[in-house]
C-alpha cells in the first residue's frame, strides 16, 4: 500500500461559556495574561485561531481557528478545560470559498442519486 501525506486544513467554529459567572470572573485575569503576552497557544504547528470574540459579562465567546486535525484543537483549549471549567462546543465549518468550490461536486452527486 502506497503512503501519502495530505496537507488539509479544516476551519473549526468554537463557541464557549463558563458554567458559572463566579468562574468567568475569576479566569479573566489570565485571559488577560495570556492576550497580553501574545497569545503563545494560539499559533503552532498545525493549529491557528484566526479569529476570537468574547463576552466578558455572559462568560462567553467564539473563535473561528485552522486546523490540519481536531487534536490540534484539543490541544489548544485544553489548559483553559482543565484551568477554568470552560465549556467548548467545536463545529468543523467551511468558508465561502471553500462552499463555493464544493457545491458543484454536492449538487452533481445529489443529481445523479
Amino acid at each position: 500500500m502506497k503512503s501519502f501525506s495530505l496537507s488539509f486544513v479544516q476551519h473549526y467554529l468554537i463557541a464557549w461559556n463558563f458554567p458559572t459567572v463566579q468562574g468567568s470572573w475569576e479566569a479573566c485575569p489570565s485571559f488577560a495574561g495570556y492576550i497580553n503576552s501574545g497569545g503563545p497557544g494560539d499559533h503552532f504547528d498545525g493549529f491557528e485561531l484566526k479569529y476570537r470574540v468574547c463576552d466578558p459579562i455572559g462568560g462567553k465567546g467564539m473563535a473561528i481557528a485552522v486546523a490540519n486535525d481536531i487534536g490540534k484543537v484539543w490541544t489548544h483549549l485544553a489548559p483553559w478545560i482543565a484551568g477554568f471549567g470552560i465549556h467548548f462546543d467545536v463545529t468543523p465549518v467551511v468558508s465561502d470559498a471553500e462552499f463555493a468550490a464544493m457545491w458543484p461536486g454536492v449538487q452533481s452527486s445529489a443529481a445523479s442519486a
